[in-house]
């Protein structure tokens, strides 16, 4: 099975979600004081405690609601640098990134597809039992299960994941928008694990070779939600479609 790294929870530490409140100057003065706070930082404290996501279905669930939430993603971001998993990962992919996989990520042609896939299947690793990812787009097989045929990329965050299956259109045309959530199921199938660093670092991506079998487990409706088109025009076309968080065993 070559190397493996473990399972990167990065809701190990659940993410809450606070009402906010100004503070009182003597509050202010406090935080700045004896916290260490910056100014800005001491004009607001946290409230009450609204929300609690402990789980990838409920940071799936929370992002078709919202839309979007940099304080979630933030999070992620600091779960994954406090990974010693991740790190481990990481330092299992070479230490320069092959031109190859550079290319696909940054233009993600279908020119790309065959030489990407091969240099996953060169330089990527197993990914661990139990690991869960994201995916955005639509499960457009009538079939509970499919065996990809080309590169599978995921992301460590469901907020870059929705802004996959949105771009360019892509949900517009399908109709809904299926936020899948990955979890890998003892595949031998390799994966490749982006740097965060660079141009495309934010998408926090990890891309499978073709030949990973894909089982939805699970489908539930979350809301409908407004998606775009950009027309050859340059017009704007909007809509509303629905949004469900799919379930997906990857193996």
């Amino acid at each position: 099975m070559g190397k493996e790294a473990g399972v990167v929870d990065v809701f190990s530490t659940p993410y809450e979600v606070w009402s906010k409140r100004d503070t009182t100057i003597e509050e202010a003065l406090d935080l700045v004081n004896n916290k260490g706070l910056s100014v800005i930082e001491a004009l607001q404290v946290n409230d009450k405690l609204i929300e609690v996501v402990s789980t990838h279905a409920e940071a799936a669930t929370r992002i078709l609601c919202q839309r979007s939430d940099n304080g979630l993603e933030g999070h992620i971001d600091r779960a994954l640098d406090a990974s010693a998993e991740y790190l481990t990962l990481r330092k299992l992919m070479p230490q320069d990134e092959p031109e190859v996989l550079s290319a696909y990520q940054g233009k993600f042609s279908e020119c790309d597809w065959p030489t990407a896939d091969a240099a996953i299947k060169t330089y990527g690793v197993a990914i661990a039992e139990g690991q869960c990812l994201f995916h955005g787009g639509h499960w457009a097989s009538d079939n509970s299960s499919i065996t990809t045929s080309r590169p599978f990329s995921t992301s460590f965050c469901p907020q870059v994941a929705l802004r996959n299956a949105e771009w360019n259109g892509k949900a517009y045309d399908a109709g809904r928008v299926d936020l899948m959530v990955v979890c890998v199921k003892g595949t031998t199938n390799k994966a490749y694990a982006y740097s965060r660093e660079g141009n495309h670092g934010n998408e926090k991506e990890v891309v499978f070779a073709s030949g990973t079998q894909l089982t939805r487990v699970n489908e539930t409706f979350i809301a409908d939600i407004p998606v775009s088109k950009a027309l050859p025009n340059s017009s704007l076309v909007e809509k509303c479609v629905p949004a469900y968080v799919v379930e997906v065993e990857l193996s």
